[in-house]
């Protein structure tokens, strides 16, 4: 061959060498931006799948360096309770309890300015008000100074979980009480929780809770009496009210309160406290006392007797000195008695001895009655009793002479406590079933420690200022009893340092036939003693 052709054979080889070297770059290349368009579209399918996750499952917001809202999706708008429109350039403090000076929020920014991320449990509000438990992780992004340019938080609603944590430590604790426990709604009555003695007591299984109401708890309960017993705590005009009742030969006392769970659902709950042990040792008491009191209350009433005659002059003049001491002795005597009387009445009403002589009363006429009888008793102390009401009658069922018993040892308290030359305010008011009676002093009050011993014999609340006051400790005790006897409630609102009232609801007769009776209907107190 010519070296002429030689040379051009060489040249086409080596320019097809070239092209198919390019062919296949080309080709490779080609391939490699296939794979990596499909990788692009793979990783924006994950992030849309993320995105969509996150949506779905989570609270997402972003927030600028400032702490305001740049973007919320639809569940943290949602879960707050908040538009989406209404949420962005709003300061992201709005959902702490505590707002800007909350201190989980305080401690993200701190977190935040440090450009670490912030995982934890937070309590957060809603727009209503309402707290909820989130997990939160808040990632802060930053420039390439270093510095912040904005805050990415994801929650997840932890609420439930925190609710079913606290339920199962309540029903834990409660469970094992001693006292039987009951809650139950407000509208309908139906139980939501029953303890195991309340179950016992109900002859109930825990299965049947969500089939029973309230009222199911005892055959002789009434929901109409029940509904007008619990009026005072959905008005807002007590924080608890209280009954003693009897299961067989055991006696109770039923405390009922209005609580607010955690979903803003109201609830009544009522605890049973079994208080035969505390009645039998009462009574144990009264009994050793009483055999005493009925050999004493005759020589008494003779001393008296004898001193008054002395004070008199009729036995001759005594002069200063003698006299300050008779009105002493005088004075010890008629305490004495007074203890002794109110011994006897206990022990009376113990043994169903004490006859209730009722009638048709007035009650606008009776107070305004005790208020004037006790007027001498109040000028002892220099405190004056004041009587006002809107009603113009208010009639009742009652033994007057009993009841008027019940008002003058509140009277008489309220004076013993009262500052001197203050007023005690006794009011009547219209109670749906019930009249309701107050007395009310400016005293020191009574401590809540203290509201179990109140209405117990020889019960006596520690002086929280210091002073001493005179009483037998029985008078509480009796006018508790004749209360009940009425088929009323005695109970009290005290706070230390700034007085207490006492109430006293006496129900009203249901019908017009049940006035006029005759001119006294005769009862016995043997069914509180």
């Amino acid at each position: 061959m010519a070296p002429s052709s030689s040379a051009a054979w060489g040249s086409t080889l080596t320019y097809a060498l070239l092209f198919g070297v390019l062919g296949v770059a080309v080709y490779r290349r080609n391939k490699i931006l296939e794979l990596q368009r499909d990788l692009v579209r793979q990783q924006a399918q994950e992030i849309q799948l993320t995105h969509a996750a996150l949506n779905n499952h989570a609270l997402v917001c972003l927030t600028d360096p400032d702490g305001k809202i740049a973007s919320v999706n639809e569940n943290f708008s949602a879960k707050f309770g908040y538009r989406q429109e209404d949420l962005i350039g709003r300061h992201i403090s709005i959902i702490y309890p505590d707002g800007d000076e909350d201190a989980t929020m305080l401690e993200v920014r701190r977190s935040l300015a440090r450009g670490e991320i912030w995982t934890g449990e937070s309590e957060e509000v809603t727009a209503e008000g309402t707290k909820v438990f989130m997990r939160c992780t808040i990632v802060p992004m930053l420039d390439e100074a270093g510095k912040l340019v904005k805050t990415v938080s994801i929650r997840t609603d932890n609420t439930e979980y925190r609710r079913a944590e606290k339920a199962r430590f309540l029903k834990s604790l409660f469970d094992h009480l001693q006292d039987e426990v009951y809650i139950f709604r407000t509208d309908s009555l139906q139980m939501v929780y029953a303890n195991h003695r309340a179950l016992e007591a109900s002859n109930w299984s825990a299965k049947d809770i969500d089939a029973k109401t309230i009222i199911d708890a005892d055959s002789q309960m009434n929901a109409a009496a029940f509904r007008a017993h619990v009026a005072p705590l959905m008005r807002g005009d007590r924080d608890s009210v209280s009954i003693e009742v009897m299961r067989g030969d055991r006696a109770g006392e039923i405390r009922t309160r209005l609580v607010r769970s955690d979903d803003g659902e109201l609830l009544f709950v009522s605890v049973l406290r079994d208080t035969t042990e505390r009645m039998e040792t009462e009574r144990a008491r009264l009994e050793s006392v009483s055999v005493v009191s009925h050999e004493l209350r005759t020589p008494l009433t003779s001393i008296k007797g004898a001193l008054r005659l002395l004070g008199s002059g009729a036995m001759g003049d005594f002069d200063a000195q003698a006299k300050s001491v008779l009105d002493i002795a005088e004075r010890n005597t008629e305490t004495l008695l007074l203890i002794v009387n109110d011994i006897l009445d206990l022990e009376k009403i113990r043994a169903g001895k004490m006859r209730l002589e009722k009638s048709d009363v007035d009650l606008v006429s009776f107070l305004n009655d005790v208020v004037e009888m006790n007027t001498g008793y109040g000028a002892e102390f220099q405190v004056d009793f004041d009587f006002s009401t809107r009603l113009d009658t208010a009639m009742a069922r009652l033994a007057p002479e009993r009841m008027m018993q019940v008002f003058a040892n509140l009277l008489s308290n309220a004076a013993k406590y009262s500052p001197t030359n203050d007023t005690v305010r006794v009011g009547l008011e219209d109670d749906g079933e019930y009249w309701q009676v107050s007395v009310t002093d400016r005293g020191p009050g009574i401590p809540e420690s203290a509201r179990e011993t109140v209405f117990e014999s020889f019960g006596q609340v520690q002086n929280t200022d210091g002073k001493t006051r005179k009483g037998t400790g029985l008078g509480m005790a009796i006018a508790r009893k004749i209360v009940l006897a009425h088929g009323g409630e005695i109970d009290f609102e005290s706070e230390p340092g700034h007085g207490t009232t006492f109430y006293v609801r006496l129900r009203k007769p249901h019908l017009e036939a049940d006035l006029g009776q005759g001119d006294t209907e005769t009862a016995s107190l043997s069914d509180v003693a």
